[in-house]
């Protein structure tokens, strides 16, 4: 297993400053608002759209870091699953919008293979 370089500079910008910034805010919040993330994240609809997005774009990008093809094909599952979820949820608001979703989620597992 090895580790290219310039993946890892993108991982450590990609990752490491929207981690740094989240940590940042969540401490600088209340308790109120602090529970209310807390209970936000928790839901079964972040879980399963915003939720699995990140996650299987984190298992893409860390599949990629270390060129573990497994690692790279389960992020992009979660991804697709993700995306499939936020597809089925924007349809019944907006017809016209729901398309927009699987082309950018598309787009996103293009640059990442």
């Amino acid at each position: 297993m090895s580790i290219d370089t310039d993946s890892l500079v993108t991982f450590l910008i990609a990752w490491g400053i929207p981690a740094f910034m989240i940590v940042q805010t969540y401490l600088k919040m209340d308790t109120d608002d602090r529970n209310s993330a807390k209970k936000d994240f928790k839901s079964p609809y972040f879980i399963f759209t915003i939720g699995s997005l990140v996650i299987g774009y984190f298992f893409a990008s860390l599949g990629n870091l270390l060129l573990l093809t497994i690692i790279n094909l389960l992020g992009i599952s979660l991804m697709i699953i993700g995306g499939f979820t936020i597809t089925v949820d924007r349809w019944k608001r907006n017809k016209m919008k729901s398309i927009l979703t699987p082309l950018l989620i598309a787009v996103a597992i293009f640059f990442l293979i």
